[in-house]
């Protein structure tokens, strides 16, 4: 027969990590950093914006993308971190 469902334990699954107070060293910290963790399961914060340019610069920049073989926000990112450099 199997075992009974413990709703309880899975309490812990409705709010973030981050919201979940500490009280006790974290395990990395005391095997001394040397244990790897496993990936947050917690989603990516993403957000989107939308820009009105003319036809043939969005085109450009769509071209620049598949090129390169980029997302548009990697492109994005790229252009952003060229353009601070130069300054």
């Amino acid at each position: 027969m199997p075992k009974p469902l413990d709703i309880d334990r899975l309490k812990q699954f409705e709010t973030p990590r981050s919201a979940v107070p500490v009280t006790e060293a974290d395990p990395v910290e005391r095997a001394g950093g040397s244990v790897e963790r496993w990936p947050s399961r917690e989603p990516v914060r993403d957000g989107q914006i939308s820009i009105k340019a003319p036809l043939d610069v969005i085109g450009r920049f769509k071209r620049m993308c598949k090129d390169d073989r980029r997302t548009y926000a990697d492109m994005l990112g790229i252009l952003m971190d060229r353009y601070e450099s130069k300054g």
